[in-house]
């Protein structure tokens, strides 16, 4: 039988100059309602030094199963709804594999 693998996603997101207070409160919504989830190991959320609005959101989940839930959540559902109004580009998303 083949071991759980974990599932690694990694979120970039471009916030429009007028709604970085808006966006913020918005991620620590989000965050909050993740981390509650069953399967969610960890959902770090991160704004880039360098680049004032940049958004870095570092997820790792127990399985597929688990992240498959999360997507179908009301508040990623609620998330996803209002990002364009919050976002100058559509967000950009990773799935990973660990190496090593």
């Amino acid at each position: 039988m083949d071991p759980v693998m974990n599932i690694n996603v990694i979120a970039n997101l471009t916030c429009t100059a007028d709604a970085d207070d808006t966006l913020q409160i918005e991620l620590k919504k989000l965050l909050k309602a993740t981390l509650a989830e069953e399967g969610c190991l960890s959902y770090e959320i991160y704004e880039c030094n360098e680049e004032k609005g940049q958004y870095i959101i570092a997820e790792l989940w127990l399985d597929q199963h688990a992240l498959d839930k999360h997507q179908h959540s009301p508040h990623y559902k609620y998330f996803v709804h209002i990002a364009p109004a919050l976002l100058s580009e559509p967000v950009q998303i990773k799935t990973l594999t660990r190496l090593v």
